[in-house]
C-alpha cells in the first residue's frame, strides 16, 4: 500500500465527513493513521470567507446579533427597522459597525470541516469544507514543486559556486574538479552541469570547453607525395606483430599539431600510452630535419638508459615530417639502435586515437584556425605542463605527470621540463599564453 492518499482515498473522506464520521472511523477505514486523516483535512480544506458563503436567508455574521442594542449602523440610511427580529438576519451592519465582531463556529474543533453540518444551508459564518478534487490538484502541484529547483541550499549553492565557477573559467572540465575535491562536493557532476544551465553558477554554458559547435569538415588538399622506402618494415602490421612478441613495452604515439595552413611553427606531441602524458615541443617548420634535431637534444638530455626506457617504441602517421625515422631510432654517434619507429596505415588516425584526442586539451589554449605565431618555446612548455596537470578521471583523479614521475622518476621529469601544478591552477584556455 503506498504512503500517499490516492484521489479514491480522497473521495471517500469527502463522503464520510459529509455523513459526520469521526476522523479516527475514516483512518479505520482507509487503513491510515489517525495523524495522516486530520492532516490530510487541515492542510487541503478550503476555507470559504463570509462575504462568499450562500445562505437560504441569514446573513448578520456577528456574535452579538441576537441581543444588538446599537443603532444607526446599518448600510442602509432609510432603513428604519428599530432592534426587530429581522436586524439579527440581514447583516446590513457587518461592514459598516465599528463593534462588529465576526461569531465563530466551535464545530470545527471537532468536525474540522463543515462538509456534513446540517446548519451549514442557513449558517453566515465562514467555514472550511473539504473538496476531494481540490485537495488531490493542491497535493499534484506541491508534489510538482518539490522536484522543481535547486536541492541545496543557498548557502550551500554559493560554497558550489566558489569551488567550481573559477576553474571552469579557466577550461577545466567538470570531471577533473571532481578528480581532485569529490569530498567538498555534495552533488554530483550531472548536477553540476544541470546548475550551469538554469543559470545558477557564475558559469555560462559557452565557457564550458565542449559547449561548442561543430564546424563544416573541409576537403583536404592534394596528396603530397612522400618516400614509402622508409615505411618498409615498419607497417601497421609490423606494429602488431613486434607487439604480440612484446606486450609489457611502452607505446609513445607520435603526432604533429600545426596551426593555419602553410605556416612554419609547428608542435612536436610525443604521448606515453601508459600514463597519458604528452610532451610538446615547439620547431620552427614542419620538417623532417626540425624532428630530428627534437631527437638530438632528447639524446643530450637523457642518458642512453634513460632515452631506450622512455622511447621504445614510437609509433605514428605517414606524414611528411617523419620520412627520416633512422635518426629517431639509431644514436648515430655510436650507431645503438635504441628505439623502434612504426607507422599508422595511411588514413587510420585512430591507430593513434590517444595522441589525436589528447590533442583536444591543447587546442583549447590554441584553438584550430589561430595562428601558431603567438607561441615560442617557453609558452609551449607553459602550455604542455598545464595539460599534464589536469586531473584526469581515467587515472583516478590524478594528473598525467603524477603517473609519469611515479613510473620514471622526478629526475627524468625535470629534464623534460616538467612542472606538476595544482589542480586548481590549471588553465586551458587562451588567456594562459596572453
Amino acid at each position: 500500500m503506498g504512503k500517499h492518499l490516492t484521489l479514491d482515498d480522497r473521495i471517500n473522506i469527502q463522503c464520510l465527513l459529509k455523513e459526520r464520521t469521526p476522523t479516527s472511523a475514516i483512518a479505520k477505514s482507509l487503513g491510515k493513521a489517525q495523524s495522516t486523516i486530520v492532516r490530510e483535512i487541515l492542510k487541503h480544506r478550503t476555507f470559504i470567507d463570509r462575504h462568499n458563503v450562500t445562505t437560504i436567508q441569514t446573513k448578520n455574521a456577528c456574535v452579538k446579533r441576537f441581543n444588538c442594542k446599537i443603532k444607526g449602523k446599518c448600510k442602509k440610511p432609510s432603513c428604519e427597522a428599530i432592534h426587530n427580529k429581522n436586524c439579527r438576519f440581514c447583516g446590513g451592519c457587518n461592514d459598516y459597525c465599528d463593534e462588529f465582531v465576526e461569531d465563530e463556529c466551535q464545530d470545527y474543533l471537532t468536525y474540522l470541516v463543515c462538509n456534513g453540518c446540517p446548519k451549514r444551508p442557513r449558517c453566515p459564518l465562514s467555514k472550511y469544507v473539504y473538496d476531494a478534487k481540490e485537495a488531490q490538484n493542491a497535493y499534484l502541484k506541491t508534489l510538482s514543486e518539490s522536484r522543481q529547483g535547486p536541492s541545496v541550499t543557498g548557502a550551500e549553492l554559493e560554497q558550489l559556486n566558489q569551488l567550481v565557477a573559477g576553474r571552469l573559467k579557466k577550461g577545466q572540465s567538470v570531471n577533473s574538479i571532481y578528480a581532485t575535491d569529490a569530498d567538498l562536493i555534495n552533488v554530483s557532476s550531472r548536477t553540476v552541469y544541470k546548475y550551469i544551465h538554469e543559470d545558477l553558477l557564475d558559469v555560462k554554458p559557452y565557457q564550458l570547453q565542449r559547449m561548442t559547435s561543430f564546424k563544416i569538415r573541409k576537403k583536404a588538399g592534394p596528396p603530397i607525395k612522400v618516400d614509402r622506402a622508409c615505411h618498409v618494415g615498419r607497417t601497421y602490421d609490423d606494429f602488431k606483430v613486434f607487439m604480440e612478441k612484446n606486450p609489457d613495452v611502452n607505446v609513445v604515439e607520435m603526432d604533429s599539431v600545426c596551426g593555419k595552413q602553410n605556416e612554419r611553427p609547428t608542435i612536436l606531441s610525443l604521448l606515453f600510452r601508459n600514463c597519458d602524458l604528452q610532451l610538446f615541443f615547439y620547431r620552427a617548420d614542419n620538417t623532417a630535419r626540425s624532428v630530428t634535431e627534437t631527437f638530438q637534444w632528447l639524446r643530450s638530455v637523457l642518458t642512453e638508459e634513460e632515452y631506450e626506457t622512455l622511447f621504445p617504441v614510437i609509433l605514428t602517421d605517414r606524414g611528411t615530417e617523419f620520412t627520416n625515422p633512422v635518426p629517431i631510432e639509431v644514436d648515430l654517434s655510436t650507431g645503438v639502435i635504441q628505439t623502434k619507429v612504426f607507422y599508422c596505415d595511411p588514413m587510420n588516425s585512430n591507430q593513434k586515437s590517444k595522441c589525436e584526442r589528447n590533442h583536444e586539451l591543447f587546442r583549447y589554449v590554441v584553438p584550430k584556425g589561430n595562428s601558431f605565431t603567438v607561441l615560442d618555446k617557453q609558452k609551449t612548455e607553459l602550455i604542455m605542463n598545464n595539460v599534464n596537470s589536469y586531473p584526469r578521471k581515467r587515472l583516478g583523479g590524478k594528473s598525467p605527470i603524477a603517473i609519469f614521475k611515479s613510473i620514471y622518476g622526478e629526475t627524468i621529469t625535470e629534464k623534460l621540463g616538467l612542472r606538476e601544478l595544482p589542480a586548481k591552477d590549471v588553465s586551458l584556455k587562451p588567456s594562459l599564453i596572453k
